[in-house]
């Protein structure tokens, strides 16, 4: 499970953008089962508006960058269909 933990923060990029603990990493881990999911849901929240204003300094959100990432690891869609004839053959 060790590495799964490492491969979540490789796909979060914590080394260059460090965010979550963690014990945090692995109660993603722990909430979805999957890694692919978990980093998903990581960028999520990575996203969240970070931009910051004092004056007239101001910092850029990069809630886009994270936004795009994330699509790299949404779930996919999985559905269940059966057809059958109307007339029952």
């Amino acid at each position: 499970m060790a590495e799964h933990i490492e491969i979540l923060k490789f796909n979060l990029q914590e080394r260059q953008f460090p965010y979550f603990e963690e014990n945090e990493l692995q109660m993603l881990l722990d909430q979805y089962n999957d890694v692919n999911t978990a980093s998903y849901y990581g960028c999520i929240m990575k996203a969240q508006s970070d931009e910051i204003k004092l004056g007239p300094i101001q910092t850029a959100s990069n809630k886009e960058y994270w936004l795009n990432l994330a699509k790299q690891f949404k779930p996919v869609q999985k559905y269940n269909t059966s057809m059958r004839r109307a007339d029952g053959q």
